[in-house]
């Protein structure tokens, strides 16, 4: 009888250097395809030649994903700063029946999580040069903390343009790298492929653009009503997620304070809402300064 692979029995690691950290995670996704060009092949001697040929020697670049919790100790941050930084790292996924690898792998997005009835979580998605199954791992198992605590119930502080925000409803955070990978397809590298493994694979890649930006819902009040309909582009913004107070700084997610745009529309469902669609424009300060996932 076949040994299947299944999601709930995978483990994540990712590795640094010589260093392989191993990530909780509730969901992974990951997958590749090859590009294929085809050429007409029907000619005056062979007029029912209808279907046309096909040549595949290259690969588009890989793509995965992977959700995990965001905790109080500091086992996970490897992957904030590979958020952050867009250095490549390697991805190791494990199952009891084979070990699959994803080559120089970057982080193109990251959303965080933040529900008051569920504990912080962070989903990312990436693009890898190269996957292929049957591998090893690789790198030395870091050790973990003997503790894990998740940041449930998370508190809410919500500040744009020197006023708090209350009564909110839910907040995003997003932060988004836009990958350009370059030009990997030569004659001379075309003409040696043969199979899979020896296809045009994408090596190199540089990031054009980073966006942080999110919503802020809000039930409208008696209160707040006078910011609903309203934008500004130049507003100051800080929001803090989490279970508190860790020394002098706010345990979870924090971004800002920093320089940013707003656009605030109403909703009119059972119960009014606002929402403030948020995005940091701020480029005096390094993007971690601006925004941080702070653990014990």
């Amino acid at each position: 009888m076949p040994s299947y692979n299944f999601k709930r029995e995978a483990q994540l690691f990712i590795v640094d250097g010589s260093s392989r950290y191993s990530i909780d995670i509730s969901d992974v996704s990951f997958s590749q395809t090859f590009a294929e060009e085809s050429y007409t092949v029907k000619t005056l001697h062979a007029p029912t030649d209808y279907f046309e040929g096909s040549v595949i020697n290259k690969a588009n670049a890989a793509n995965f994903s992977f959700t995990m919790p965001a905790i109080q100790e500091a086992d996970f941050t490897i992957v904030e700063n590979f958020l952050i930084n867009n250095s490549s790292f390697t991805i190791f996924v494990s199952t009891p029946t084979d070990v699959f690898k994803l080559d120089t792998c970057v982080i193109t997005n990251g959303s965080f999580v933040i529900e008051k009835s569920r504990p912080l979580s962070i989903e990312i998605q990436g693009e890898a040069s190269k996957l292929t199954n049957q591998a090893s791992l690789s790198g030395t198992l870091q050790s973990r903390s003997n503790t894990k605590n998740y940041l449930v119930n998370p508190k809410l502080a919500v500040t744009l343009d020197s006023s708090s925000l209350t009564d909110i409803v839910s907040v995003k955070i997003e932060l988004q790298n836009e990958i350009d990978w370059t030009p990997y397809s030569t004659i001379h590298a075309a003409r040696a492929v043969t199979s899979a493994s020896n296809s045009m694979y994408p090596s190199g890649y540089v990031v054009s653009k980073k966006i942080l930006a999110g919503s802020i819902s809000q039930y409208l009040t008696d209160t707040n009503k006078s910011t609903a309909q309203s934008w500004d582009t130049s507003v100051a913004l800080e929001i803090k997620a989490g279970n508190g107070q860790t020394g002098s700084s706010f345990r979870g997610f924090h971004v800002g304070p920093a320089t940013s745009t707003f656009t605030n529309r109403m909703s009119a469902g059972d119960v009014f809402i606002q929402n403030y669609d948020w995005r940091v424009t701020d480029n005096s300060s390094s993007l971690s300064s601006i925004f941080k996932y702070v653990t014990n």
